[in-house]
């Protein structure tokens, strides 16, 4: 799902919890996480950033 401020990320797609309706995705459900497990999950977005860059870079996306 592509985030735009949930769970403190933006311009990045990731795998957060969402409600799922008849037509498909209706809204991101945002869970209090603690500072442990925000740190955790910057971690992973910035590596999803990082291989991003480097699909980018060698013009496989």
């Amino acid at each position: 799902v592509a985030l735009d401020g949930e769970y403190g990320q933006k311009d990045i797609s990731l795998v957060v919890p969402v409600v799922l309706g008849k037509n498909g995705f209706e809204k991101i459900v945002e869970y209090k996480i603690s500072d442990a497990e925000q740190a955790e999950f910057n971690k992973s977005a910035d590596a999803v950033r990082n291989m991003n860059q480097v699909l980018y870079d060698t013009k496989v996306i």
